[in-house]
């Protein structure tokens, strides 16, 4: 058979239903078997078996009429309908067993390329010959070959799109490895036409984890710095495809830390500034355009993952121009909105000890811009339509949540703490414009209550801002309110757990704070002096009558003895201005009066259980609270709601109030009657079950609480114990429930000293009982510990 016998042979088929892309070959193709019937399948692959008989003959007589028959086969191969045949012929795998030939003509392996190209394009079988005779690693060695370059590209890319198996093959054959030895050098003058071919191969490489640990470490590196070179001229479809496939391996940590080490973290920041500042989206189709939005959710993630390895900071000092390039986006000079979004979550993440806090916050003054933004009408800053602009910037929530992230970590360091309190001066009120403003917003409204707990957190100055008066004027109605009003209002209306929880994490920190502050009398402004129209005492605030309930205790003034009797209090309430630091003490009485709403917080703190370290905290605060009598009244009215008696209880004793209520001899805990008196956290009465009712006998379950006639010895039953609030220590877990109940007897002993006779009957016996069975439970524990220590 001659070439003229095989070219008529295509002929006489018909015109190619299929075409192919340049240099004949193609991964599309209209035609396909489907067109052929099972007769005429077979009569092209008995006609190609003659063919390949005759390329045989021709093969082992050397003659040139090889050539001119595998470019006549390759032109063939074209047609979509000829490519199954040409498999099951044997053709294809004769011309893949001779491309592994050394010395092979240039023409001949050129054809053959194109055959075994355009032969596999969207034909799986074909692709699968060439996977089972492991030939993908000969047709990978070639790409050392720039003058076939043009040809290699794409018939790899052919074998391997949407084959699965070809791509593993060609990953142990370290595919990646040599197309970056292309992109990455002068050869790349050679297939700059199939750049985005390479790219795609690439991106069809990394899909797989196995490339992970086969690839080049600095590939993404290269693709990067191929992307941001001034001396390429891409357009933006290439630089598309380039930083695309560079995110796809960034996102692996091995190749995030070969970006480090090839000091390309600035290619990669300056291939994200100039995906929004070099190149415009409305030059892309619609679909294009599409994806090629997307990359920026994906340039921040990787940036941020990047800037939080510990490689980078041991790599890059704060000054180094990386550091500087994004300190440059958050800065007021930058407009992007997606440039200081990306600023400031990778600042932010660098931003993780008080180390490089403190050098943004003191050195930088990063948080001046950060601020500034944050000050503009909130009104805007939510906007997200495309006129919305404030400044020439078009704001998200995104970029807001981004500012208030970085500084939240910015404020951890108590040095910067007072610096950064300017969020909560009037009259700006930048974080309570923020609370209030973003309802609609729950993770901004989180960020923002989070923040200013961090600010307030061991900081009297700023506790200082947040419960200043709201005006100064004491005729206004809102000289007798605060930012914290603000707050707690927040944590009243919240549905969201998280707000709500750092909410009243706040107040907490702001009770904490007022009772242990070294200079504790320049906490609280003058402003909240009581006048001669109001006493703290009385809870007659006749500005916003805010007065304790009827129902309630009035606490005594601070340092004076409360009378134990049951039958009336007659002590005799001395000159205020006698008593010592009266005027701080009285600031205080008088605030408390003001915002008897914390106990609310309080409340909720020490009533949940998803985190049982925040309520142990609380437990350490309402101890330190209850030591003074204003505290003390604080902590009264959080737990008056039976959760939070029920708390103590548990806490103390170990036991729940419900399950294990009745006591030996047939007494209970609580009495119906003083369940009367007692409300849940809505204000509804709450009941026990009867005894009847639990299933259970009288005595049953109580084992380790003592029925005592209430005394009005109060904390006498601990008080040899030496037992002072203590801070629980997060990663002491074993340690929380001695802690807590510690703290829960100091609380009782004081409230029991102050107010036992304020105390409905049976409440006081509880707490009597508690003082008992926790004193023993503390004696029986340290016992326990000595014996421990003698044993070993």
């Amino acid at each position: 058979m001659r070439p003229a016998d095989i070219q008529l042979l295509f002929e006489r088929a018909g015109p190619a239903s299929g075409f192919s892309g340049q240099n004949g070959a193609s991964s599309m193709s209209p035609g396909g078997t489907g067109e052929l019937t099972a007769a005429e399948k077979a009569q092209r692959v008995a006609s190609l078996q003659q063919v390949l008989l005759a390329v045989q003959q021709y093969w082992i007589a050397g003659s040139p009429s090889m050539d001119l028959a595998a470019e006549i086969l390759g032109d063939g191969s074209r047609d979509a309908s000829w490519r199954i045949p040409i498999g099951e012929s044997g053709l294809l795998d004769f011309f893949l067993g001779i491309l592994s030939v050394d010395g092979l003509r240039q023409s001949l392996k050129i054809h053959t390329l194109r055959l075994i190209g355009n032969s596999c394009a969207d034909e799986d079988e074909n692709r699968a010959r060439v996977v089972v005779g492991n030939q993908l690693g000969r047709i990978v060695s070639l790409l050392g070959d720039d003058s076939i370059l043009a040809f290699v590209i794409p018939v790899l890319y052919n074998i391997c799109v949407d084959y699965e198996p070809a791509q593993l093959q060609a990953i142990n054959a370290n595919l990646s490895r040599g197309l970056i030895s292309i992109v990455s050098g002068p050869r790349l003058v050679q297939c700059r036409a199939f750049l985005n071919i390479i790219c795609k191969l690439l991106g069809l490489l990394i899909a797989n984890e196995l490339e992970v640990s086969v690839a080049d470490p600095a590939t993404p590196a290269y693709l990067l710095q191929l992307a941001t070179s001034p001396e390429n001229a891409l357009d933006i479809e290439e630089f598309s495809v380039l930083v695309s496939v560079a995110l796809a391996y960034l996102t692996y940590e091995p190749f995030q830390e070969g970006l480090i080490r090839q000091n390309s973290v600035q290619a990669l920041l300056t291939a994200f500034s100039d995906s929004y500042t070099k190149y415009d989206v409305a030059q892309m189709d619609p679909e294009d355009a599409a994806d090629y939005k997307a990359l920026g959710n994906r340039f921040m993630h990787v940036i941020a993952d990047v800037v939080a390895l510990p490689s980078f900071e041991a790599h890059y000092s704060l000054n180094s121009i990386p550091v500087q390039m994004l300190q440059s986006w958050v800065s007021n000079t930058y407009t992007n909105v997606h440039l200081k979004t990306a600023g400031c979550i990778a600042l932010g993440n660098l931003a993780r000890s008080d180390q490089s806090s403190t050098y943004f916050v003191h050195e930088v003054k990063i948080h001046l811009p950060l601020i500034q933004f944050l000050s503009t009408p909130y009104a805007s800053l939510l906007d997200l339509s495309p006129d919305a602009a404030t400044e020439g910037i078009s704001p998200s929530s995104q970029l807001v949540y981004a500012v208030l992230s970085y500084l939240k970590n910015l404020a951890i360091p108590i040095v910067n703490k007072p610096i950064l309190g300017t969020l909560l001066d009037p009259p700006a009120n930048i974080l309570p414009r923020l609370w209030n403003s973003t309802d609609n917003q729950p993770q901004v409204q989180f960020a923002a209550v989070s923040l200013t707990r961090l600010l307030i957190t061991s900081c009297p100055a700023n506790v200082r801002r947040i419960c200043a008066p709201l005006s100064s004027d004491p005729a206004s109605p809102a000289h007798d309110r605060s930012n914290l009003h603000v707050l707690i209002s927040l944590f009243k209306r919240t549905e969201a757990e998280n707000t709500k929880t750092e909410a009243a994490r706040a107040i907490a920190a702001v009770c904490r704070v007022l009772h242990t502050s070294s200079d504790s009398e320049d906490v609280l402004p003058e402003d909240w002096e009581p006048s001669d129209e109001t006493s703290p005492y009385t809870g007659s605030i006749q500005t916003n009558n805010s007065g304790f309930s009827s129902s309630e205790p009035s606490p005594n003034p601070p340092s004076v003895p409360t009378s134990t009797s049951n039958d009336k209090d007659d002590t005799v309430v001395p000159d205020a201005a006698a008593l010592p630091d009266s005027s701080a003490l009285l600031r205080r009485a008088r605030f408390y009066a003001a915002h008897m709403d914390m106990s609310d917080c309080l409340t909720y703190l020490v009533t949940q259980t998803r985190f049982p370290v925040l309520r142990s905290e609380t437990w350490f605060v309402s101890a330190v609270l209850s030591r003074s009598t204003d505290g003390a009244h604080l902590v009264m009215r959080a737990l008056q709601p039976f959760e939070a008696c029920r708390a103590l209880v548990e806490a103390v004793s170990g036991r729940d109030l419900v399950e294990g209520h009745r006591l030996p001899g047939g007494a209970s805990l609580l009495s119906d009657d003083e369940l009367l008196t007692m409300t849940d956290s809505t204000g509804a009465p709450v009941s026990l079950p009867s005894a009847s009712e639990q299933g259970g006998k009288p005595d049953e379950g109580a084992d380790n609480i003592i029925a005592e006639t209430p005394s009005s010895s109060g904390g006498a039953n601990i008080d040899g114990l030496g037992l002072e609030p203590q801070q629980v220590d997060p990663a002491q877990v074993a340690s929380m429930a001695r802690i807590d109940r510690e703290n829960g007897l100091v609380l009782i002993a004081e409230i029991m000293k102050s107010y036992a006779h304020f105390l409905p009957p049976f409440r006081r016996g509880v707490f009597e009982q508690l003082l008992q069975t926790g004193g023993a439970l503390v004696v029986s524990a340290r016992s326990e510990m000595s014996m421990g220590m003698i044993a070993m």
